[in-house]
């Protein structure tokens, strides 16, 4: 990481985006005015806004985050060792555990107020969790595991389904264990959605975890659609139907967005299936947009090669793995569909993102870097088949 910094000068860059303003915005409301935000959810803003209870400055907001996400980029790996021990030597294990070090995306936002290394860092933990649910078919890491995916709708809303979803494969073990005490785990963890909608609900007017699912199918996919049919390029930065979704309120945006929605599938379905397979492709092909705007404030020579450099590996990267990552993912849900098993849920994450990348565009790899270090996961499941791969101990049983 820090020969990227020091390549990049990452540390020395002042752009503030505006998803990291949000975010910031969102600390500041909770922490100042102890009120929600119409578009991040409490639980980021909790996190992003701890040192405004030590009488930090919006500054050292900034500071914090960088620490937060190293934190969750080096936990996540942690992790993932843990897991890939248990059906991996653990010298390969160690291997395909610093892999996601050298995901230059992921480094490159360490260095901004987002949430991605925090998400792959619950998600990481939400399945290290199921793991070993189901190797000592014990409730309360199912628990645990459960909670932890639920929160992750408050950091990053577009998981609500991928969170709904898997706790309803577990509806019938979670009803045979409503009294147990490990069910404070999920029972904490529901009661902060509540808090949310109802919040969002007495706040803005709607029962709603954010207004942000809404803008963006609305902004992205609907939009690059209406372009599609009038035969005009889509753009992000000069977009009409944006300032006007704006200039609404919060329920009307999602009312809007949302006929809006409707009415693009019954009278633009070709062209709104056209935009929609157009974002995959972006999200799947994209290098970093943060590269792009870096600035050589030390006025080094060099800086435009290395620059142009690292956004190449970035959009290698993206299109490698994602290619891995749909390939294992496939491979795996067929696999697991009939016999569930944590690598099914853990293939089900990374096609769930991957599809779920399909309403937005204009972002880079942010979609789908996040799916990278479970991809080597599945990878290293993959090749566990083969003895060269296979721990010790389970040879020896042999």
């Amino acid at each position: 990481m820090e020969i990227l910094n020091f390549l990049l000068q990452l540390d020395k860059q002042t752009l503030i985006y505006p998803d990291c303003d949000n975010y910031l915005e969102s600390a500041q409301k909770m922490y100042h005015k102890f009120t929600g935000h119409y578009y991040r959810p409490m639980l980021m803003a909790f996190i992003t806004g701890i040192p405004y209870l030590f009488g930090s400055s919006d500054t050292g907001i900034f500071q914090w985050s960088l620490f937060v996400n190293i934190f969750c980029w080096l936990g996540t790996s942690i992790l993932l060792l843990e897991i890939l021990k248990q059906f991996v030597k653990e010298k390969l294990a160690f291997v395909f555990a610093i892999l996601p070090f050298f995901i230059l995306g992921n480094i490159i936002l360490n260095f901004h107020l987002l949430t991605e290394n925090i998400f792959v860092f619950f998600i990481m933990l939400a399945f290290y969790f199921l793991f070993q649910y189901y190797k000592s078919n014990t409730f309360w890491y199912l628990s645990l595991s459960l909670s932890l995916l639920l929160s992750s709708m408050l950091i990053k809303p577009g998981a609500k389904f991928l969170a709904i979803i898997i706790t309803l494969f577990f509806i019938k073990e979670i009803f045979r264990n409503y009294k147990s005490k490990s069910m404070i785990f999920l029972y904490g963890s529901l009661l902060m959605i509540l808090i949310q909608v109802v919040g969002m609900r007495v706040q803005y007017g709607d029962f709603t975890i954010s207004y942000i699912d809404g803008v963006t199918y609305h902004n992205y996919l609907c939009s690059k659609a209406e372009c599609f049919k009038n035969g005009k390029e889509y753009s992000q930065l000069n977009n009409p139907r944006a300032e006007y979704l704006f200039s609404l309120d919060f329920t009307e945006q999602k009312r809007v967005a949302l006929e809006d929605f409707k009415h693009q599938i019954k009278t633009n379905f070709p062209n709104l299936v056209k935009a929609y397979f157009s974002d995959v492709a972006e999200n799947s092909k994209s290098g970093n947009s943060c590269i792009e705007d870096l600035k050589n404030y030390d006025n080094k020579v060099d800086f435009s090669f290395w620059k142009a450099f690292v956004f190449d590996i970035t959009k290698w990267q993206n299109r490698l793995f994602t290619l891995l990552g749909l390939v294992l993912s496939v491979f795996f849900l067929f696999k697991g569909f009939k016999k569930e098993n944590a690598y099914f849920f853990v293939a089900f994450f990374v096609a769930y993102i991957m599809i779920l990348s399909g309403i937005s565009c204009g972002q880079g790899d942010r979609f789908h870097l996040v799916t990278f270090p479970f991809m080597f996961l599945l990878l290293a499941k993959f090749l566990s088949t083969k003895n060269y791969f296979k721990p010790t101990s389970e040879l020896l049983q042999k």
